[in-house]
C-alpha cells in the first residue's frame, strides 16, 4: 500500500523480527531495519512484509465485529424494553384505575362555601 504526501512515497510494512530485539533509529527520524539487543549492539536484520492485505484484513474484521455487535446491541435493547415495558403499563394503570374512582369530600368542606362577589 502505497502513500503519496509531501513529495515521498510512504509503504505500509510489517515487521519480523526476534524478541528481545528492536529497530535501530535513522538518521531521517524513523527507523531502519538494523536489529540491535538490550545493549545496542548490532545483531541482525529485520524482515518486511508488505502491509496492504494485513491492512484489508483488520478492516473486513472490524466490520464484521462491529455489525455483529450492532445486531446483538440491537436484540438485546428490544428484549429489555419488552421486559420493562409490561412493569410500567402496569403501574400506569394502577394510577388511571385510582384516577378513576370517586374522591369524597370530608365533612368539614361539605357546608356552605365562600364566593367572589
Amino acid at each position: 500500500m502505497n502513500i503519496r504526501w509531501g513529495g515521498s512515497v510512504w509503504d505500509l510494512m510489517l515487521v519480523k523480527r526476534a524478541v528481545g530485539t528492536t529497530l535501530s533509529n535513522s538518521a531521517s527520524g524513523g527507523y531502519s531495519t538494523l536489529l540491535r539487543d538490550g545493549a545496542r549492539n548490532l545483531v541482525g536484520h529485520a524482515d518486511l512484509f508488505k502491509g496492504g492485505r494485513a491492512v484489508a484484513g483488520i478492516v473486513a474484521v472490524s466490520a464484521a465485529t462491529g455489525s455483529v455487535l450492532t445486531v446483538a446491541t440491537m436484540k438485546v435493547t428490544s428484549h429489555l424494553k419488552t421486559k420493562v415495558r409490561p412493569a410500567q403499563n402496569a403501574e400506569g394503570e394502577t394510577a388511571a384505575a385510582t384516577l378513576a374512582t370517586p374522591v369524597e369530600e370530608p365533612e368539614a368542606l361539605q357546608g356552605p362555601r365562600l364566593r367572589a362577589v
